[in-house]
């Protein structure tokens, strides 16, 4: 399965502070039959995607935001079958659209994050084959802060085993429950298991991990790892390629947890990326089950140049690191920019010698692809590109933020050279 990737940021940071692993059991709960009307399809044409997700060269989803009264927006599922050329709505349980569509300090809470200007979608969509999908993330609800109106995050975890016809709640009891985000992290599914990453009680980390078929969750990791100390938000993420599989997790002061899947499906102990250069968070894209490759911004966020540094590199420059054997070791590829260039994360690698980035050029922001391992690079598309998909070594999905109107998704057919817009 070829990774995906959320852009949180176009600039690179350096992170350094960290979290550990613990959790307990989850709770499970009656399904919820799915309403066969959805507040989100009443009007159908101002569909605007936050999250994307193939599940083959011709099946996806959508989770996005439509206008279901005048100047409301509502949350919506889209489904293709036949690689987005067409959409079909999917209804959502009511439950869920009745906590994503109130009105929370003046915006539907499902866009709350979006319209005061994090830029980061509360909600995500993922589907493993044709029937077995989650929508996750966080919501935010009403509160007060010392009299004055604030909100709370909310966490969401749905999932569905028959292709959205029925939709089951999934209440984590050991989900952290306060502060200004959601306690998920990340979540991604192979084709057997689906893995979930998120901030437990204790503000640790905890992976869980079920069947993909079924809800039975239970603690998959066997690693502790200290809680940052300092500096951002906590993020992660989860990169699988066949049955293997590695995870990081930090805050813009760098990586503060790593760890890859064992023989026996476990996550265990690995080296991050770019500890020896200055740690700074590196998600690695996986273009196979031995390739990767990440961005390492030499010194991190506040060492010195590092004696392994590649020879020429000065401090805060970017480099790419590869690895060949399933991230046991990376080696230094070509030099990305020096300091003041803002590259965001690796966004894909369809191929080994394929790179898809994102580069701020203030005002712009572009998605730029490399054909031969980073040594040459052009601008394949102008637009700030929160997202991409690869579903095989051709065919892509993006999810684009405009800076004026709705989101939008665009697809490629010809490993990245050219992208053109879907239509909802």
């Amino acid at each position: 399965m070829y990774a995906r990737r959320l852009v949180v940021s176009l600039t690179i940071v350096v992170l350094g502070a960290g979290l550990f692993f613990a959790g307990r059991a989850s709770v499970s709960s009656p399904p919820v039959t799915t309403s066969t009307h959805s507040t989100s399809d009443v009007i159908q044409s101002s569909f605007s995607p936050i999250s994307v997700d193939f599940s083959s060269s011709t099946r996806g989803w959508a989770l996005g935001t439509t206008t279901c009264h005048p100047g409301t927006a509502c949350l919506s599922l889209r489904k293709t079958m036949n690689a987005g050329r067409s959409w079909l709505v999917v209804p959502l349980p009511q439950s869920l659209l009745r906590l994503a569509d109130r009105r929370v300090l003046r915006a539907p809470a499902v866009l709350y994050g979006t319209n005061y200007g994090y830029g980061v979608p509360n909600l995500n969509v993922r589907f493993a084959n044709a029937v077995d999908g989650w929508i996750y993330g966080a919501l935010p609800v009403p509160s007060k802060v010392n009299g004055y109106s604030s909100a709370t995050y909310k966490a969401v975890l749905w999932s569905t085993h028959d292709a959205g016809l029925v939709w089951k709640i999934q209440p984590q009891s050991w989900f952290y429950a306060q502060g200004s985000q959601g306690p998920v992290l990340d979540l991604e599914a192979s084709s057997s298991t689906v893995y979930l990453m998120a901030l437990n009680k204790s503000f640790s980390v905890t992976v869980e991990s079920s069947p993909v078929g079924q809800d039975n969750w239970h603690v998959t990791d066997s690693r502790r790892l200290p809680t940052p100390a300092g500096g951002g938000s906590p993020s992660g993420a989860i990169v699988l390629a066949g049955s293997h599989g590695w995870l990081v997790e930090g805050n813009d002061r760098g990586t503060t947890g790593s760890a890859q899947l064992n023989n026996a499906g476990r996550w265990v102990p690995w080296t991050a990326p770019c500890e020896s250069v200055g740690d700074s968070l590196a998600v690695p894209a996986a273009s196979t089950s031995s390739h990767l490759i990440v961005e390492c911004v030499m010194g991190g966020f506040a060492y010195p140049l590092s004696s392994t540094s590649p020879r020429g590199a000065t401090l805060g420059s970017i480099w790419l690191y590869v690895s060949d054997n399933a991230g046991r070791t990376f080696t230094a590829g070509p030099e990305l920019g020096r300091v003041g260039q803002y590259f965001g994360p690796i966004l894909a690698s369809p191929e080994p010698t394929t790179i898809l980035i994102t580069r701020n050029i203030a005002p712009h922001q572009e998605l730029r692809a490399s054909f031969d391992g980073g040594r040459h690079w052009s601008v394949v598309y102008s637009g700030d590109v929160l997202f991409v998909h690869f579903v095989s070594s051709t065919e892509g999905v993006a999810l684009v933020q405009p800076s004026k109107g709705p989101n939008q998704l665009i697809m490629t057919y010809d490993g990245g050279i050219h992208w053109s817009p879907v239509l909802f």
